[in-house]
């Protein structure tokens, strides 16, 4: 049996999806030792002590899939009787990539390790929001930046904000089981499309196993709600997903308008709008923009009256509406994409005044009930 990209593509999430499952319980228990964890807080939903170590399973997944595939791929160049030839073209460019590769993964190992570190005892906020400037060092070095047709410095100074602002969105937003690593393995299945449109086969493979790393840990954060990810897991699934959207191309020759260069926002807007929506928040009540609370999207739908569960499934179902609405952008016409891209806009719009409306109304009856 020849090996094609479907066989390719379901190794690579099987096995990165079993490293996951295997490796987030030693994680658990290597939390615990380390002392990486969460005590329950007034402005946490969890009652008991939990590992916050949930992101060396998801690294040490994610890795070991990526250093087998690499291994495999290089020792299968020389089997070309097992491969198929569209697959075997694209391995023995395998090499090519491969300093763009170490140098994602440098940036990744380091910010990952700084999360640790944040775990075992918290980081001024100065001191991470450095770290993670730092770890776009040598994404720079490599070649890695947003293209977008600018000058390389500005594409340079783009690249930085974009990967800290989105290493920060997954950090804020997970602050309920399941909420971040939810929203990420969402986003990665619509960028594995995103990439299958531009036939880019090798950021189906990240994608595919980011993905596989992440729905291991879900299992055990959301359905078993046995640890938590720490911010070890979700600054590194930021810093990867951030990264790996500057790599994908999302404008060819052909298509009919720039807009799908917006796809990222869109399929990101979830995340975005949380980050946003709370730094505007604590703006507006004086209070430091790094310093943890309850006013993000999720605490806010609770605050509503959903549950945590609830408020964590609404989230997804809008970030999957959302991520759709992007997939168009490539083939439509500018008055109609454009139409797509405010459409999308109007949601967060109608979302933040459904917010606004039912705030009011709970804040008089509190006012109705004290009187």
């Amino acid at each position: 049996m020849m090996l094609s990209w479907t066989l390719i593509y379901a190794g690579i999430f099987f096995l990165s999806l079993f490293l996951s499952l295997v490796l987030t319980p030693f994680s658990e228990n290597l939390g615990k030792r380390l002392s990486l964890i969460d005590e329950p807080h007034e402005r946490k939903f969890h009652k008991k002590t939990k590992a916050r170590s949930g992101g060396i399973g998801i690294f040490l997944s994610f890795l070991g899939t990526l250093v087998l595939g690499v291994v495999l791929a290089l020792a299968l160049q020389s089997k070309g009787s097992l491969i198929r030839e569209g697959v075997s073209v694209y391995i023995a460019n395998l090499m090519s990539v491969m300093p763009k590769l170490i140098g994602l993964l440098a940036g990744a190992f380091f910010i990952f390790l700084v999360g640790l570190i944040d775990d075992r005892k918290p980081l001024n906020p100065w001191i991470k929001l450095v770290c993670q400037i730092l770890s776009t060092v040598p994404l720079i070095m490599v070649g890695i930046r947003i293209q977008l047709f600018l000058p390389s410095w500005v594409g340079i100074i783009l690249t930085i904000f974009w990967v800290v602002f989105l290493t920060n969105s997954f950090n804020f937003i997970d602050n309920m089981d399941g909420l971040s690593s939810g929203i990420a393995i969402i986003v990665c299945v619509v960028m594995v499309y995103v990439s299958w449109q531009a036939g880019e086969w090798f950021m189906i493979a990240m994608f595919t196993c980011l993905a596989g790393s992440i729905l291991g840990f879900w299992y055990y954060n959301f359905i078993k709600s046995r640890l938590f990810m720490g911010d070890g897991g979700s600054l590194f699934i930021g810093y990867m997903i951030a990264v790996l959207t500057i790599l994908t191309t999302y404008y060819n020759k052909g298509v009919p308008t720039a807009l799908p260069v917006l796809t990222p926002l869109i399929i990101l807007g979830v995340p975005l709008f949380d980050t946003i929506s709370v730094m505007l928040i604590r703006i507006k009540l004086g209070k430091p923009l790094m310093k943890g609370d309850t006013n993000h999207f999720s605490h806010r739908l609770v605050d509503l009256g959903m549950s945590p569960k609830q408020a964590v499934i609404f989230i997804y179902v809008v970030t999957f509406c959302v991520a759709l609405a992007a997939l168009p952008l490539a083939y439509l016409p500018l008055r109609s994409a454009l139409f797509q891209a405010v459409q999308v806009a109007l949601w967060f719009v109608l979302i933040f005044l459904l917010e606004r409306v039912g705030k009011k109304k709970i804040e008089m009856e509190k006012q109705n009930n004290s009187g």
